[in-house]
């Protein structure tokens, strides 16, 4: 599962832009199953999120959702988050899930 993981992010450096850290905005923090985690920078304004993830950090932009769940994602990668929950695909398959905010 880990070289999957692995393999998944590798894919997503192709197709995804990464972007250095240069934004004084929110970031949160989530904690998901299995004792996984990654950082969100959400920039509202914009439209877009950056996503820290696996080590490495990748620009989402804001996708149609429905109610009050939002989404961001870019070729390969979606984020979805509804109030302090998220969760994060990539290819299709769930590869974070039950994902909490910590702040």
């Amino acid at each position: 599962m880990k070289r999957l993981v692995v393999v998944l992010v590798a894919s997503v450096v192709a197709a995804c832009s990464t972007v250095p850290r240069s934004e004084p905005v929110k970031i949160v923090d989530y904690v998901c199953d299995g004792g996984k985690g990654f950082a969100v920078t959400y920039l509202p304004e914009q439209d877009r999120a950056l996503i820290d993830i696996e080590g490495s950090r990748f620009r989402l932009q804001a996708e149609s959702a429905d109610g009050a769940e939002q989404r961001f994602g870019c070729d390969v990668l979606t984020l979805s988050r509804r109030a302090a929950l998220a969760r994060v695909d990539m290819q299709g398959e769930h590869l974070y899930e039950n994902c909490r905010a910590r702040n």
